[in-house]
């Protein structure tokens, strides 16, 4: 199967890995997160795709880079963590499906996702090899293009290599070639890496990637992209100690800067229908870590995992006008969270066929922010008042997680295994959730166009799951379903306020708009079914489908939790030859009427549309044999859809009003090139 490879052996079931061949014209490689069961992206931009998996999206995921996690600079989550890598330099995205486990990392309420990008390899002999790929792609719907390779040199000590991505497109076309503006992106990214190994024992890393984004439209958020410029180094080493123990060690540091405004891509605002107003906004983000494992590989007929990781984050923001060098507005000053985690994972063998994954983490989070100030507390006194009960509030804060995971997994007989799981996860509120003092949309991207606020009293997320599943093969056929249910105390969601503070200061900041919404406390509930199927019909043709579905409320039932995606799917006919393959897809949604009434949430309807993909290996000659050629259509019939997922239009746009959902891009016809050597 090329579009989504099930791990085999020596890794853990039920991890699926989609590559980047798999995703036709997406760009964003978060969108590959549509083609695994429960997976879905919230679109805010063509750039800023938030990973979602079975209803839970944001920082409840955990995501991975290479094994250490990334953190975003921008407090509206335009640089997601899943956009550190460009897609043409991914080389996977797996993804834990159902419960993960707890080794995947601290804070994996939702789950866990795994970027590997493509990076330099060992050789086999002492002499030096040159090796690498160039590919290149345009899409006709944005006018995009990109441009990227990596080379390297290794053997079997030594290993270099360096890389890098250009991307540029502009703003995307929807039915009747109308535009999305702005929905123009520009980014460029360089990756340089060395690994030593000694013997077959030792094994050292050194990576740095450099990714620089500029003007880039995010329509669903108040501002879109001046630059985001991040550095991303880490250190790895891997290595046998005995017979029976041995360890892997990452260290790392993130620097990264980033820029927005709502004049340079559009046209600023004018809020109740008064003069513009011109912001700016600038953001920095250091962070670093560490994670220490060790594994020993045989122990009480399985194996034992035991770990430490740990990771700090400091965030500033600061809020300025252009047009008037007096006016500021620090929302975020050295915000800062500190996780220590430990945690013991054992997979193994309890009798023949049954076996057994148990683990347990506890994590241990430090928050903490300075005083904040505004040039408005100068002029309005309700304003005055907020910074002032902020600064006076404890806003030093101590979180204690508790996760812990079991996983019971029955070979039933050669065609059928069955699998059985509970997990306890938690999360600590975000920054954001915790420390937006005023009412603003630094949201880590809700793009509901709702001015939010904190509170520094949030208690953390502590969600309890039970999943069941089978995997059926046998006959050129498979069907892997899930069913899940997942209660959520203490989810955190915003809630309409009462403060008269937060009211008085919002109405200056959103005049006519919907009132404010508080970060809050309350219980959730989600539950659902996905499945993945698939029939092989002849030597050379196969049809491949999944389908996921996801329910998500209040358990009080009075409102339903925001962005949950309807019921949706894909339908694949692919015929496949040695050289060359050629594919059909279907795509779909039912209506969403089971919105957010607090979160104004609006009501989607279903749709179908169609893709075609193609390509083809030449093997004619030695020359050619490293040449993939590939071309597609995607939304054939340029049908006019909305994806439940998409933000509203928060721009000035010709085409949309304000407050209308984004709609999807229309027939776009892509080609890419790949040479490998």
């Amino acid at each position: 199967m090329p579009t989504i490879t099930i791990e085999g052996q020596g890794a853990r079931p039920d991890q699926i890995a989609v590559t980047p061949e798999s995703g036709g014209g997406a760009l964003d490689s978060a969108v590959l997160l549509k083609r695994v069961p429960g997976g879905n992206v919230n679109s805010n931009g063509p750039l800023t795709n938030i990973p979602q998996y079975r209803g839970l999206f944001g920082n409840r995921l955990g995501v991975q880079l290479n094994g250490i996690s990334v953190q975003e600079v921008g407090p509206n989550a335009m640089d997601t963590r899943t956009s550190t890598v460009p897609k043409s330099l991914v080389r996977s995205i797996k993804v834990h499906r159902g419960i993960a486990p707890v080794s995947a990392g601290m804070e994996t309420i939702g789950g866990a996702i795994e970027i590997n990008s493509r990076r330099s390899e060992f050789s086999n002999n002492s002499t030096p090899k040159i090796s690498g790929f160039a590919n290149s792609g345009f899409s006709s719907v944005d006018t995009g293009r990109y441009f990227g390779g990596l080379m390297s040199l290794s053997n079997d000590t030594h290993r270099f290599h360096v890389g890098g991505n250009t991307e540029k497109g502009n703003d995307y076309r929807f039915k009747d070639n109308q535009k999305v503006r702005p929905s123009e992106y520009k980014r460029d990214v360089i990756s340089v890496g060395y690994g030593l190994r000694p013997n077959e024992k030792h094994e050292i890393s050194l990576d740095y990637d450099y990714k620089d984004t500029g003007n880039t439209g995010t329509p669903s958020l108040p501002m879109d992209i001046g630059y985001v410029r991040t550095h991303l180094g880490s250190f790895g080493y891997q290595g046998t100690l005995t017979n029976n123990l041995d360890v892997k060690f990452n260290g790392f540091f993130n620097r990264g800067d980033h820029l927005m405004s709502n004049n340079l891509l559009r046209p600023a605002p004018r809020p109740g229908g008064g003069n513009q107003r011109f912001r700016d906004a600038t953001t920095t983000l250091e962070s670093g870590g560490y994670n220490l494992h060790f594994i020993i590989p045989e122990f009480q007929n399985g194996h034992l995992l035991v770990g430490f990781d740990g990771d700090l984050a400091v965030n500033n923001s600061v809020i300025s006008d252009p047009t008037n060098g007096n006016f500021f507005l620090n929302n975020f000053v050295n915000s800062t969270k500190e996780r220590y985690s430990s945690f013991a994972e054992w997979n193994g063998e309890i009798t023949k066929d049954l076996m057994l994954e148990v683990g347990f983490r506890y994590t241990y989070i430090h928050m903490n922010t300075d005083r904040v100030s505004t040039s408005m507390a100068n002029v309005m006194m309700p304003v005055h008042n907020l910074q002032n009960r902020f600064n006076n509030s404890d806003r030093s804060k101590n979180d204690h997680l508790f996760d812990a995971s079991a996983v019971l997994r029955y070979a039933a007989s050669n065609n059928l295994n069955l699998e059985i799981g509970v997990a306890r996860k938690t999360r600590a509120p975000s920054f954001q959730e915790r420390f937006l003092w005023i009412p603003l949309e630094s949201t880590g991207g809700l793009a509901d166009g709702r001015v939010y606020v904190g509170d520094t009293s949030l208690r953390p997320e502590k969600s309890y799951q039970v999943e069941l599943g089978a995997n059926l093969y046998g006959g050129g056929a498979y069907f892997t379903p899930r069913a899940f249910y997942r209660y959520v105390n203490d989810f955190i969601q915003g809630l309409p306020t009462n403060d008269a503070l937060t009211n008085m200061v919002a109405g200056g900041i959103q005049p006519g708009g919907p009132g404010p919404l508080q970060f809050s406390n309350i219980d959730a509930h989600l539950w659902g079914v996905d499945f993945e199927t698939g029939y092989t019909i002849t030597d050379y043709l196969r049809v491949d489908g999944i389908l996921s579905f996801v329910r998500g409320k209040r358990t009080n039932g009075n409102d339903n939790l925001y962005r949950i995606a309807p019921v949706n799917g894909r339908l694949s006919l692919t015929y496949e030859r040695s050289d060359w393959l050629a594919s059909l897809t279907y795509v779909g949604a039912m209506k969403q009427d089971k919105v957010a009434a607090f979160n104004g949430e609006q009501e989607t309807s279903g749709y179908s549309i169609l893709n075609v993909y193609t390509q083809y290996r030449p093997s004619f000659s030695k020359k050619t044999e490293g040449l993939t050629i590939a071309a597609g259509v995607n939304n054939i019939i340029d049908t006019k859809y909305v994806d439940h997922l998409n933000g509203i239009n928060r721009a000035s746009n010709i085409n949309l009003a304000m407050g209308q959902r984004i709609p999807n891009p229309g027939r776009n016809v892509f080609v890419t090139l790949r040479y490998d050597w």
